[in-house]
């Protein structure tokens, strides 16, 4: 008798831990292949998809999972939260460069992919699925990095929301050199069929030149200085 009921006390506690068991293994999963434990909200990637693959670190996969998935935890979602199975992937924002490091050739354009805003005339790039530092050819616009220069939030603004909003970058290599002395990619660069050294430039907010050669569209943005000059735009008021 006391074995029967030793036996019903230890079947009974079984079942009684079976439905926190089930709460982080329930149902379906979602387009990426996982799903959330509602009661922590971590997310689960069981059976990565395509679509989960797309991901090249955590913070995009968050990204995908917040994108895609209908359940209120995805607003609570942070990478420490990501618990992954059948893939792994670096913690950091920027992705793991597959690619081997893009050898730019003058005289070439490259499709681009804005990976982060510097300033004005500089950001990040990632070309061949290699994030690449890029010094916008012959213009100089106001710092805004380590030294606050008058127009400097003006112009990295500018910069950035054009780069931010555009549905296609160009970079467009020119001139005898391929990299400047700081090792950053020197390229015009073209947003949406658009120069954007030109675009800045009309908009007052280029203040000088740097000229160590002949280039494809100096007299373009020369000329886009000139309108900014006479309609005493931003830095020449």
């Amino acid at each position: 008798m006391k074995k029967h009921l030793l036996f019903l006390a230890s079947f009974l506690l079984f079942l009684s831990i079976l439905p926190t068991q089930s709460s982080a293994h329930r149902g379906a999963y979602d387009k990426l292949g996982g799903h959330f434990d509602n009661k922590t909200c971590n997310y689960l990637l069981h059976k990565p998809t395509t679509l989960a693959k797309t991901a090249k670190s955590k913070a995009e996969l968050v990204s995908l999972v917040k994108k895609y998935s209908s359940n209120s935890c995805k607003n609570k979602l942070i990478t420490s939260k990501l618990h992954l199975e059948g893939m792994s992937l670096p913690t950091g924002t920027a992705a793991a460069p597959k690619a081997p490091a893009v050898k730019p050739t003058l005289n070439t354009k490259y499709t681009a992919y804005l990976s982060s805003c510097t300033d004005g005339d500089t950001a990040n790039f990632r070309i061949n699925g290699k994030v690449t530092k890029t010094r916008f050819l012959f213009i100089d616009t106001p710092e805004y990095t380590t030294t606050k220069e008058k127009y400097g939030k003006e112009a990295s603004q500018y910069t950035c929301n054009r780069l931010k909003k555009a549905k296609k970058i160009t970079l467009e290599l020119d001139g005898k050199d391929k990299y400047d002395k700081y090792n950053r990619l020197l390229a015009w660069v073209w947003v949406d069929g658009r120069l954007l050294q030109e675009d800045i430039t009309k908009a007052g907010l280029v203040e000088d030149f740097y000229d160590y050669g002949t280039y494809r569209y100096e007299t373009r943005v020369r000329t886009a200085m000139t309108y900014a000059k006479v309609h005493k735009l931003n830095l020449w008021k």
